[in-house]
């Protein structure tokens, strides 16, 4: 089994930091989404998106709150406004966010949700 196990990381090395920059990532987008909801930082929580661009920057995954329009949200479901943005280091889990001025893009430290 361990043969088994070193010749498929020779071959396929790539495929365990995969596993891991997607969950490293797919966690930054559950931590944003925790701290938007239990911080009430958008008026319905039901109402927004959370796209995520992994390694923005070097270390540092991006997720943009969207505007989520269409079924019981108001608004053109072809359109999804982005509210503010958030970044999340990737080591840290330390949290910026331009939410306090979307427009300047002024980020600003984002504790998380306790």
């Amino acid at each position: 089994m361990k043969i088994l196990k070193l010749t498929l990381f020779v071959l396929f090395p790539g495929i365990s930091f995969y596993a891991t920059a997607t969950s490293t990532a797919e966690s930054a987008v559950i931590q944003v989404e925790n701290t938007v909801e239990k911080n009430k930082l958008v008026t319905d929580a039901n109402c927004v998106n959370y796209l995520l661009t992994a390694d923005a920057e070097p270390g540092l995954d991006l997720i943009d709150v969207v505007e989520k329009h269409g079924g019981d949200c108001p608004g053109d479901p072809e359109t999804q406004h982005r509210l503010f943005s958030v970044y999340v280091d990737q080591k840290t889990r330390q949290m910026i966010s331009d939410k306090d001025d979307p427009a300047e893009g002024d980020f600003t430290f984002l504790p998380p949700a306790e």
